[in-house]
């Protein structure tokens, strides 16, 4: 996943790396909550705890902002998608498996924005987004397609983006603070689901 926008270079010292962290932290929730239009320089500056013209020393723009959202979402899966190409087709499903959790349970905010907000943002960063998200699935079908060689590859392709369909839909749309599930008992469950809709799918496992 080497396509990045890159709308400004990322803070030279710890401080300002931690402060861009923050900014980016505050907009993935805000983003979310009120979508890209509904929030303004300010709020995000108010939310990371600077004002707003202080945000312009680490981005250039609010939809730098957006965009740097995105970035780090694909940063995330950069490391796994490496790994998985090093991998048997069970043992490279399995990280990625891991690392589709991972980002559901932990930043599901981050998916949601992917989803709702990149249609803001201009078309050659839209191309470079889908061209991310197609190196990922494409992962996926590779290792789907090792294990299960009888299925075609567009078919492979599906059940890889089921899957992550199931997984980001639970992780959503679940209410974490009425649950009565523990975040280690969610993921047990979400992980299990997963490995069921693989087998439904014609995916089998030693």
């Amino acid at each position: 996943m080497s396509d990045r926008a890159d709308p400004r270079a990322p803070a030279a010292t710890d401080r300002g790396r931690r402060r861009r962290e923050a900014v980016l932290d505050a907009a993935a929730l805000l983003f979310r909550e009120r979508g890209f239009h509904g929030v303004s320089v300010d709020d995000l500056g108010t939310a990371a705890g600077i004002s707003g013209p202080g945000l312009y020393r680490h981005f250039a723009s609010k939809d730098a902002v957006l965009m740097a959202v995105l970035d780090r979402l694909w940063q995330q899966l950069r490391p796994a998608l490496d790994e998985a190409r090093q991998r048997p087709p069970e043992q490279a499903l399995r990280v990625l498996l891991d690392a589709q959790l991972d980002l559901a349970l932990h930043q599901p905010e981050a998916i949601v924005v992917l989803v709702r907000e990149l249609r803001h943002l201009p078309a050659d960063y839209r191309e470079r987004a889908s061209r991310n998200h197609d190196r990922w699935v494409s992962a996926w079908a590779e290792a789907i397609g090792g294990l299960a060689p009888h299925l075609d590859v567009e078919v492979a392709r599906a059940v890889a983006v089921s899957v992550h369909g199931l997984i980001d839909a639970a992780a959503l749309y679940t209410d974490t603070d009425a649950s009565p599930l523990s975040s280690r008992q969610r993921r047990t469950l979400l992980e299990q689901l997963a490995w069921g809709a693989l087998q439904a799918g014609g995916v089998g496992t030693g």
